[in-house]
């Protein structure tokens, strides 16, 4: 038996409408419980649906699912149900009243995942459940995977030659069938997002390379120590080829297991140093192929973990060189359209957060010469690159004439402009805003952006006084929280309460306003103090203070768009000279600080 890489697997009901797609459901599904019991994975959907979330016209599935598909009870009047409920409404992540079932998967999910330490993945193509996953921390620790990569997942894993061969005959059209899928409903966009499709894509063109292979890993890895040549000779049998490949392989795969980037891009060297050599040391066309593929697709899978790992670090100028080389590789894979418009449109993003609004423009523009039918992806990026290069008005005729995707577009733009901001790009940030907020003020997702334009223009309030139509749309839209009291001086009965104890419990309302929510504007670290100083603004008293804090707070700081303080001691209040920007200098000690909206990556 292999081992496992999940212990519970909760399927949403586009996976079995990508099998259906894909023509492979008879095939698979009276297959797919004992394919997963092979390889130590318990396979379920719950209960609803079958019952409720298949459509009519694929009365097939809802007769199979039940008599090959474990189904597990959900309670939708439970507390977390409707809690998560609230938030994919109140996210716009899902139409909670049309699709509840997006709801279950996600409680079922948590359910297994509190049994026994169990590792747990949410199989769907839904973008919304898939946001919930990954942006609500009560699901922190569930896997989210596209149904395409699941199964290249299970072809990978399984051993037995039977269900690998039928596996093999599916993996492909199942990939294609989710991008399809993917493609035609995907409604909000981010670098995460992009990330996520280019890892679906590396697992997928493993599992493709794998296929006519002599052995799996698993069986190789235990060969090599014993059989592997001590001297590579000027030509290599098949065998050995195929073992010194398996060795590099090996070796590169657990340098991303262990997360050592050194020894990680040590690893990359190697493989591209031997690679060719080997390739043609090989007696045997046949063998020399699938050499060539196995290394390829480990190339290909290798500078996609690097890029991810770069992005996550913000690393981004570095995160731009493995992209380069994944789209290198595209041109010898076998991987889509699609997969290749979107690595390029993630291209594009990067170089914005670099302010490469030119070289971003140009990548953007060539997507239509390869497809005039442009992704809500492809439209993102587009739209942002035109309002970077100053042709506000076209950004705006593009996003009109794409009205079935406005809501979607309206709320990726208002987090670009969130991720742009964190990375220096201020200007471009406030302009995304401004932006949104001139040209789609009627549309109920702009009014976050309203919002959020008020409270980062505190800093730069140049950025909009002249602008008639953005103060009047701020009195209109904010007429409680439109208000900045930044200016308001300290009462001195509060200055003489210092040090102010900030308690779990709820305090006297002036000692509860420095509690709550800060939005973060500024992080300006103090070197020599070993302080780092926040610029931020809070919603209770609608002032922008100034928060100092010991530096290590900083990692937590760094990764928050927004912060919630909910005990602590103010230890010192300063009040702000007439040319700060705030309206006093806290100094904490020993805060307790949540994120509220972290950074993406």
């Amino acid at each position: 038996m292999s081992e496992s890489v999940f212990d519970v697997v909760v399927l949403d009901t586009n996976f079995f409408i990508s099998l259906l797609n894909a023509g492979v459901s008879d095939s698979l599904m009276p297959n797919l419980q004992k394919i997963g019991q092979s390889v130590g994975m318990e396979i379920m959907v719950p209960d609803e649906i079958p019952k409720s979330d298949i459509p009519g016209r694929f009365r097939q599935l809802r007769r199979l699912i039940p008599k090959y598909i474990r189904m597990e009870p959900v309670k939708r009047s439970s507390k977390l149900w409707n809690r998560t409920a609230e938030y994919a409404i109140q996210e716009r992540m899902v139409r909670v009243k049309d699709d509840p079932a997006d709801i279950d998967v996600v409680i079922l999910a948590k359910k297994f995942s509190l049994k026994d330490n169990n590792k747990v993945a949410l199989v769907s193509d839904d973008e919304g459940v898939a946001r919930i996953v990954k942006e609500n921390k009560v699901f922190k620790g569930i896997d989210h995977l596209s149904c395409g990569s699941f199964v290249s997942i299970l072809a990978a894993s399984v051993s037995d030659t039977k269900m690998r061969k039928i596996l093999d005959q599916t993996v492909e059209r199942v990939f294609r069938a989710s991008w399809s899928y993917k493609k035609k409903t995907r409604r909000y966009i981010d670098v995460a997002m992009l990330i996520d499709d280019l890892t679906d894509t590396a697992r997928f063109v493993r599992s493709a390379a794998e296929v006519g292979a002599d052995s799996s890993l698993a069986e190789i890895e235990k060969e090599i120590v014993a059989i592997a040549p001590k001297h590579e000779p000027e030509v290599l049998t098949p065998e050995d080829g195929l073992i010194i490949a398996q060795q590099l392989v090996i070796k590169a795969r657990g340098t991303r297991e262990t997360f050592h980037i050194h020894k990680a891009e040590e690893v990359l060297l190697e493989i591209l140093a031997k690679s060719s050599e080997l390739i043609y040391s090989i007696d045997g066309l046949e063998q020399r192929v699938i050499v060539e593929r196995m290394l390829r697709s480990e190339l290909f899978e290798h500078h996609s973990w690097l890029l991810d790992y770069r992005i996550s670090r913000n690393q981004i100028v570095e995160a731009l060189v493995h992209a380069e080389a994944c789209r290198v590789y595209m041109n010898y894979i076998a991987v889509g359209r699609e997969a290749i418009e979107n690595l390029i449109a993630l291209q594009g993003l990067l170089y914005l957060l670099l302010g490469k609004y030119e070289r971003a423009l140009e990548l953007f523009k060539a997507v239509p010469q390869m497809d005039p039918e442009l992704s809500s992806t492809q439209i993102l990026g587009l739209s942002v690159a035109l309002i970077a290069t100053g042709q506000q008005n076209e950004s705006a005729l593009l996003i009109k004439r794409n009205s079935d995707m406005m809501e979607g577009l309206i709320s990726s733009m208002h987090a670009y402009a969130n991720d742009l901001y964190s990375h220096e790009q201020r200007e471009l940030a406030i302009n995304i805003l401004k932006f949104l907020v001139k040209n789609f003020s009627k549309q109920e997702e702009v009014d976050r952006s309203v919002y959020r334009l008020f409270v980062l223009t505190r800093l730069r309030q140049d950025l909009v006084n002249s602008e008639v139509k953005i103060q009047g749309i701020f009195k209109r839209k904010l007429p409680n929280r439109g208000v900045d009291d930044s200016k308001k001086g300290i009462p001195k009965r509060l200055l003489s309460k210092v040090p102010i104890v900030l308690s779990t419990s709820e305090d006297p309302k002036e000692i509860e306003q420095f509690k709550g929510f800060y939005h973060i504007l500024d992080l300006i670290e103090d070197r020599e103090k070993d302080e780092i100083n926040v610029v931020a603004w809070n919603e209770s008293n609608n002032s922008t203070w100034l928060l100092i804090f010991d530096s290590a707070y900083k990692p937590a700081l760094e990764e928050s768009v927004k912060i919630r303080i909910t005990s602590g001691e103010i230890t010192n209040i300063r009040k702000a000279k007439r040319t700060e920007p705030f309206r006093a200098a806290l100094t904490f000690e020993i805060p307790t600080i949540q994120p509220e909206l972290v950074k993406p990556w």
